[in-house]
């Protein structure tokens, strides 16, 4: 097979037992210009941990340096990742979900050489602290081999033997421990080491006459060969939250309850960048106050690097600054207001709608602008009633203030009612984020001796973002 225009990069996760790591970039130069294939190899040293106290805390030092490792070579733009740690290969799906760059599956290939060798009695020579879950046992034996397990002294002879290679490298005294582990497993086709410095002693155990699997061989065979794709990456959803810090959790919770899972992990991935020293964006508005710009624009960067999708703002006043930013940034946001006006266009036959919003949203015209493209008639409240809309969200007794009842809820009926009397209006949007903390949404709010629906533009984001999140995790199938 010819691969001489197929260039392959490959990250080699190196730090666990460096000399598997050099042994196994020698061996994949040397498969795949067998093959013909140009190959970069790009190693990760990160060194693991000295201090743990028991052999969970090994396990678990092992897994984290791994997904560190993995996250840089995927950084590096690795198109393959090799972990040669036999521990880590064991819980490899645990690893592998939580990057988009495969990682070789060293087990399965070993099992598929086993398969192709015919072999029917596998001596498995490993130590005593060693275990070989059922996924890891499926794995190599799925051609039906018979695993031949090394017994206590075996175990002991194989535990002392990678201690003294880690040490001192695949020493004469390391490869007889071996040799006299390998003796005790009895009559076997093949001895498969399942530990990547016992796997380093294979060419000197198969100078004695050992039947020995050579997995580091395997591997570089393996990957050589390989043609790896990038894994589907789950959606995740960006949002920039503390504009304020109460919408930010109304707004949480409410694509919580949008989102038809009954399990946690049935949820999707979320994002919040809480920033609630962003400038206020209404007195940048209207008093020209400091500029949110610049902060809005580096939590939605940082969304951006986190590998966000999409981003939403539970802040009506905020999209006043969206057009900036979107110039700058390769991931779209999911606009309130023209999610808001596109359901109440869908719902209601002949809408009137009226806005409770903040004088800045007001003044900015992105609802406005947005309905009168549509065809959708929409009103404000007069000068007196507007100063009870910013009263009951900036007020002393206001939303921002912690209150959602008595005096604010009273100020904002005051402006609901002037427009349903002055102007008709049959749906009224709470369009500013801290407006559903004192209304709920409903089709039918009585009011002015009449009834109409009251929209909350974040609860019909939410519902729209949870709808992408699951349409898009299907798609890709991802969770």
């Amino acid at each position: 097979m010819d691969m001489s225009l197929n260039k392959l990069k490959v990250g080699i996760v190196a730090g666990i037992l460096p000399q598997a790591a050099v042994e196994l970039k020698t061996r994949l130069i040397a498969e795949a210009q067998k093959l013909g294939r140009p190959v970069e190899v790009v190693m990760d040293w990160e060194p693991p941990r000295k201090d743990a106290p028991d052999p969970l805390f090994h396990l678990r030092d092992q897994k984290m340096l791994s997904l560190d490792a993995s996250i840089r070579l995927q950084k590096e733009g690795v198109d393959l990742i090799l972990l040669p740690c036999v521990a880590v290969q064991k819980y490899l799906d645990e690893l592998q979900v939580e990057i988009t760059t495969p990682v070789l599956d060293w087990l399965s290939a070993i099992g598929e050489e086993l398969k192709v060798s015919g072999a029917k009695k596998v001596g498995v020579l490993k130590c005593a602290y060693a275990q070989c879950s059922a996924s890891s046992h499926a794995r190599i034996f799925a051609g039906g081999a018979e695993p031949v397990p090394a017994d206590e002294e075996a175990q002991k002879l194989t535990g002392e033997a990678i201690a003294e290679i880690k040490a001192s490298g695949v020493t004469d005294k390391a490869v007889e421990l071996l040799a006299a582990a390998a003796g005790r497993l009895g009559t076997v086709d093949v001895v498969l080491p399942m530990n990547e410095a016992v796997a380093l002693a294979a060419p000197k155990l198969a100078e004695k006459g050992i039947p020995v699997l050579d997995t580091i061989g395997i591997l570089a065979k393996a990957a050589a060969a390989s043609e790896p794709k990038p894994l589907p990456k789950p959606f995740k959803l960006g949002l920039i939250g503390g504009l304020g810090p109460a919408a930010t959790v109304d707004l949480f919770n409410k694509i919580v309850k949008a989102t038809p899972a009954k399990t946690d992990q049935e949820h999707f991935k979320l994002v919040i960048e809480e920033n609630p020293q962003t400038p206020d964006r209404t007195a940048c508005l209207l008093e020209g106050k400091t500029d949110p710009t610049i902060c809005l624009y580096h939590s939605a960067k940082r969304l951006e690097e986190d590998g966000c999708d999409a981003i939403i703002i539970p802040c009506n006043t905020a999209h006043a600054f969206l057009p900036y930013m979107k110039r700058y940034l390769k991931v779209p946001f999911v606009d309130m207001q023209q999610t808001a006006l596109e359901d109440i266009a869908t719902r209601f036959k002949e809408p009137r709608i009226g806005l409770l919003a903040t004088s800045g949203t007001i003044k900015t015209g992105i609802y406005s602008k947005k309905a009168e493209a549509m065809g959708l008639p929409l009103f404000t409240p007069d000068e007196e009633h507007q100063k009870l809309v910013m009263s009951a969200i900036y007020g002393p007794q206001g939303a921002k203030a912690g209150f959602t009842e008595g005096v604010c809820r009273d100020e904002l009926l005051s402006a609901a009612e002037y427009l349903v009397r002055e102007y008709a209006c049959n749906v009224l949007i709470l369009g500013c984020t801290e407006l559903p903390l004192i209304l709920d949404e409903t089709d039918e709010f009585p009011i002015a001796d009449s009834r109409v629906a009251i929209v909350d533009p974040t609860a019909v984001l939410a519902r729209k973002v949870a709808k992408l999140a699951m349409s898009e995790n299907k798609k890709r199938g991802t969770r």
